[in-house]
């Protein structure tokens, strides 16, 4: 989250505030670096940042410069938010993975807290539902052969699902004004040439004759 000097961001944070090194609580937790500093953080995946708190941020040697916090975090269901002494930059490392990370620090708690973002990121969870949003280029390149060519789609039997329960309405011909009469032979002479329409005589099976309301 980039933070101006002049705004306060207003962050709902739904996270585990407690003593979250109980060995009674029974919380999902992993070793992570901080830095050059060793410690063991719970993941929380309902947590939009991370969190750490004081008592574990002043065993960090050297202990990271702090910035202050442009952010309010509250926790689920709370009216007041966290005190926070401040905010620092670094890498969060785990493993293999490395990642740059804001950490928040707070006189609440106990350890460190890794949010939903930071533990995705470095491969601790994986969602099984998270959706990826293609971009128009990317629909055009993958149905290529859909956007290259126009006509009627042959040899393949349809299913039209039609609501019975909706009372069918009989709308009245729309005649084409005169003057634009040319122009729609037109059109149309070119839509069948291209085989995006074809010519029938009568109604067709899937279609009623328009009913024209006549006043006595």
């Amino acid at each position: 989250m980039d933070e101006d000097e002049n705004v306060v961001h207003v962050v709902h944070a739904i996270f585990t505030v407690g003593n979250t090194d109980s060995r009674k609580a029974k919380l999902p937790r992993c070793q992570v670096q901080v830095g050059t500093h060793e410690t063991v953080a719970v993941v929380d995946t309902r947590a939009s940042i991370n969190l750490i708190a004081a008592e574990e941020y002043r065993r960090m040697v050297p202990a990271p410069t702090l910035t202050k916090a442009k952010v309010r975090v509250y926790a689920y269901g709370q009216c007041q938010p966290l005190a926070l002494l401040g905010a620092f930059q670094t890498n969060i490392t785990h493993g293999s993975q490395s990642i740059p990370a804001r950490v928040y620090v707070t006189e609440e708690g106990q350890g460190m807290l890794l949010g939903c973002k930071a533990a995705e990121e470095l491969g601790i969870v994986t969602f099984a539902f998270s959706i990826h949003q293609e971009s128009m280029a990317d629909l055009l390149a993958r149905y290529k052969e859909v956007f290259e060519r126009i006509g009627c789609l042959k040899g393949r039997e349809i299913k039209l699902h039609i609501d019975k329960t909706v009372q069918p309405v009989a709308l009245r011909h729309r005649r084409v004004a005169f003057h634009l009469r040319p122009q729609v032979e037109k059109e149309l002479d070119q839509l069948e040439k291209a085989g995006i329409i074809e010519k029938v005589s009568g109604p067709t099976p899937w279609v009623s004759p328009i009913v024209v309301a006549r006043k006595p």
